[in-house]
């Protein structure tokens, strides 16, 4: 299965969200960017449903959906295209990739229980833990 990988600006490797982005792509792009996510990144089979923390990023997978954002104080410095690190200059949201075989209303569901889980407490986050794992 193919994939496709948005930016802000067009490189080599990565599309403008704003040139090439269909509607509901650049949807997801703003939503993502209003919570304050850098990445994230939609398979095409593989399934996840667990929360990461690594060197400069926490993760939040949930099925074919994983939500990255940088940490409050990386232990490693980061950068998109331009030398400008991460959290400087580059705010928000920098990479969405996608597969071809998108389902957008699981990418945003997936958000809003993102959200959810970012702003509430321990057993709201232990109580949408227990959902998704019985959905």
């Amino acid at each position: 299965m193919a994939k496709i990988v948005y930016g802000k600006r067009n490189t080599a490797t990565v599309d403008s969200i704003y040139d090439y982005g269909s509607i509901t792509e650049k949807a997801i792009w703003n939503y993502a960017n209003s919570l304050g996510v850098n990445i994230i990144r939609v398979r095409a089979n593989k399934e996840r449903y667990e929360t990461t923390t690594g060197d400069t990023f926490e993760g939040y997978h949930s099925g074919k959906v994983s939500i990255y954002q940088q940490k409050p104080k990386p232990n490693k410095p980061l950068h998109f295209v331009r030398r400008t690190p991460l959290g400087k200059d580059n705010k928000g949201m920098q990479i969405l990739e996608v597969a071809t075989n998108i389902d957008t209303q699981e990418v945003l569901k997936t958000l809003q229980d993102y959200e959810y889980y970012t702003t509430n407490g321990f057993f709201a986050r232990l109580g949408l833990t227990f959902k998704r794992m019985f959905a």
